[in-house]
């Protein structure tokens, strides 16, 4: 058995971790710390919160040699061993550990050592010394007390814990017990709206899959904060981070939009117990913590899973057709104003996610494509497209539930372009020609004529990028200017923090960081409202620091390009089939 005693200093953010196993053979010992999270494709360097470790062997002391930033060895003596090592806990993100006087939470792949060679062994978990009010929520089996264990360290790292004070809110969906956790500091707000939203959500999730799931039971570990947002799947967990005020308030009607996001991100997470938890590239069989797992397939799993996590907020009713058909618009609009679909593929995009997605600077827009975001787009095409060829025998649900039935059957991992002949195998369908257009060209997906076969029709308006995207109610909109930017407004100027090729800001040779201070002469205190009044073709003074040193030039004021989506309900009959309301 491979145990380990978790003890946390608070005040310190510290863990004093002692892991303790017995060795029988003279096998030289490795010991690592995975480099990156399941589910988080960056390589994090868990190791480095690592302030201290030493070894001992039948109680006496053993020089740990570490041979990489991850990684220490050691000649195997045989008998007890015990690692002691303490580790820097101030990470409040879904994957990393965080320690404090009011909580404690950790994902085990940033906390918990890896004896090579001893994968496969029995792993226990203790808390032997706790605040006396703190609670544990996971859902790793417990062996009794504060003692948790699991059948291998792929599962260890598999379970989160929440420790502290927390709330527990409880409902079923087809049977199955669910649990929402809530941690940090939030007002009141209503638990029967949220705890209805949420069990609706669950339930037409699992009856997609006929009830069929992964887990016996489900834990959401939601913690609030200030402007925080962000979620990372598990097994039969999921960890999310949301802001206080997505909580939705006593008599708030209609869902605001902070709620319907939060709303979809608890769809998000719990689709993926399914979708990459279950179903994954075979890439991710096993896991290799160490270093990147390359794949072209993340559009399949984060792209699909991103385009189910809003369909199933209007098919469970929590929000109206148009409210979705709203959503859907705003995706459609923030990929159509990227640049950076027509030069990157979603392939690519699922490749170089390791080195491209998750570390995005000032010019990504213009380089890059999300493979959520777009991802979400192909997979609404592909289901359109699948329905409408096969007369509404097939859909996406129909390759979904296959693969999830295929992977309870032999537990295989997916292997690259296997998914696309899977799908094609699944409906009897040809789709080459949609496949190589959506994930291997640059070409634009097939929006417009997919949509018509759901009853909505697609226009495409030369908007503010304030605008955003939404759905049509008959108005008429003025052709809008565009900067060509993204800035953030302070009380003395504009700080560009985007500049996207072609537009107005880069013609007129500025830069990111750029800091405008006054346009015709006039101080820069409310730039959308100065803007609005300049003509398209207008040219502009414009002054502005660099570096913390003045220069000016002029800009001419270009038109904004079509890249706005409205959407127009042309057959409700033909989209209530596609969402099933």
């Amino acid at each position: 058995m491979i145990q380990y005693t978790l003890t946390p200093e608070p005040a310190a953010h510290l863990w004093r971790v002692c892991l303790s196993f017995y060795s029988k053979d003279n096998r030289p010992l490795q010991i690592k710390l995975p480099n990156w999270v399941p589910g988080s494709y960056l390589i994090r360097d868990f190791s480095r919160h690592i302030i201290g470790i030493e070894a001992s062997c039948n109680g006496r002391p053993v020089v740990l040699e570490q041979v990489s930033k991850n990684e220490w060895t050691v000649e195997n003596q045989g008998g007890k061993w015990q690692i002691h090592y303490t580790v820097y806990a101030f990470d409040l993100s879904v994957r990393g550990s965080f320690l404090s006087a009011e909580r404690g939470f950790f994902d085990g792949a940033c906390l918990l050592l890896r004896v090579e060679g001893y994968e496969n062994r029995l792993h226990q978990i203790t808390f032997p010394q706790l605040p006396e009010s703190w609670q544990i929520a996971t859902t790793m089996p417990a062996a009794g007390g504060h003692t948790f264990q699991t059948a291998s360290y792929a599962e260890l790292i598999d379970y989160p814990f929440e420790l502290g004070v927390f709330e527990t809110l409880h409902f079923e969906a087809c049977g199955i017990p669910h649990r929402i956790v809530l941690s940090g500091h939030y007002r009141d707000f209503d638990r029967g709206r949220l705890l209805g939203d949420v069990q609706k959500i669950c339930a037409a999730e699992l009856e997609m899959f006929a009830g069929a799931a992964p887990f016996q039971e489900y834990l959401f570990l939601l913690h609030v904060g200030d402007n925080i947002y962000g979620g990372l799947e598990h097994i039969s967990s999921t960890a999310l981070l949301a802001d206080r005020n997505s909580l939705p308030a006593h008599g708030m009607g209609g869902p605001d939009d902070a709620y319907i996001q939060l709303l979809g991100l608890f769809g998000h997470e719990y689709f993926h117990a399914w979708n990459v938890k279950s179903i994954k590239p075979a890439a991710f069989e096993p896991y290799r913590l160490d270093s990147e797992s390359y794949t072209e397939q993340l559009w399949a799993f984060e792209g699909i899973t991103s385009y189910y996590d809003d369909l199933f907020l209007a098919r469970s009713g929590v929000i109206a057709p148009e409210a979705y058909l709203k959503l859907l618009a705003q995706g459609i609009t923030r990929v159509q104003q990227g640049k950076g679909r027509l030069k990157q593929t979603l392939a690519q995009s699922s490749f170089t996610a390791w080195n491209k997605f998750y570390k995005q600077d000032e010019n990504s827009p213009n380089a890059i494509v999300s493979y959520y975001q777009k991802g979400a787009l192909a997979a609404l095409c592909l289901d359109l497209q699948i329905r409408s060829k096969s007369a509404g025998k097939h859909s996406l649900d129909t390759v979904m539930q296959t693969l999830y039935r295929n992977w309870r059957e032999n537990g295989k991992g997916i292997e690259e372009r296997q998914w696309q002949a899977y799908c094609q195998e699944i409906t009897g369908l040809d789709l080459n020609s949609f496949f190589q257009t959506a994930l291997y060209s640059t070409d634009d997906l097939p929006l417009q004529s997919s949509l018509e076969f759901a009853g909505v029709r697609l226009e495409w308006l030369a908007a503010p990028r304030s605008h955003g995207g939404g759905l049509g109610g008959g108005e008429v909109m003025q052709p809008a200017s565009d900067l060509g930017a993204r800035f953030k407004q302070d009380n003395d100027g504009i700080t560009l923090t985007h500049v996207f090729n072609g537009g107005s800001a880069e013609q007129a040779a500025l830069c990111p960081k750029d800091k405008i201070i006054a346009l015709n002469g006039f101080a820069c205190t409310a730039f959308e409202k100065q803007w609005a009044q300049f003509d398209i073709g207008e040219t502009v003074h414009i002054h502005y620091f660099r570096h913390g040193v003045l220069h000016e030039t002029d800009l001419t004021v270009q038109a904004a390009e079509a890249d706005t989506a409205i959407l127009h309900i042309a057959d409700r009959s033909l989209l209530a089939q596609w969402l099933g309301v």
